[in-house]
């Protein structure tokens, strides 16, 4: 039997909605991240204080798309179409940084806040600015 139209889209765009509960159990995190409270904040700030959209936005920074594969986050690819998981790797804290994505990888650079309210703001700042510059590196 063919495709309908919604099928097909679901195929190639994958879901709008995005399980947070899914997105963490699928992530690898550093060990460095996995043992400071920065990694129980990030997840709590995305599933109770991010919208669906702000969430979206999150996700289209670290992975380049807004949208959850049919398999889940499991299902996520890299630039050459193989399985690469979403990971979180933790970066020293400085001053004024934000978290720095590795879209091709799916990856965020994420500093080890000092609080709660640093990280928070950090993620605000990047769901409500445009991403407009690409670097290669």
């Amino acid at each position: 039997m063919p495709f309908d139209h919604k099928e097909l889209e679901l195929l190639v765009c994958g879901y709008s909605h995005i399980d947070v509960a899914d997105w963490q159990a699928s992530t690898s995190v550093s060990s460095a991240l996995r043992s400071s409270k920065c990694i129980k904040w990030f997840w709590d700030i995305l599933e109770h204080e991010l919208t669906a959209d702000d969430r979206a936005k999150l996700l289209r920074f670290a992975t380049g798309s807004s949208r959850v594969p049919l398999q889940g986050f499991k299902g996520l690819t890299s630039y050459d179409g193989k399985l690469c998981p979403f990971s979180l790797k933790a970066v020293p804290y400085t001053r004024g940084v934000f978290p720095k994505a590795h879209s091709c990888f799916n990856r965020i650079d994420l500093p080890i806040y000092p609080t709660r309210e640093l990280l928070k703001e950090a993620l605000m700042a990047l769901v409500n600015l445009e991403m407009t510059e690409f670097t290669l590196e």
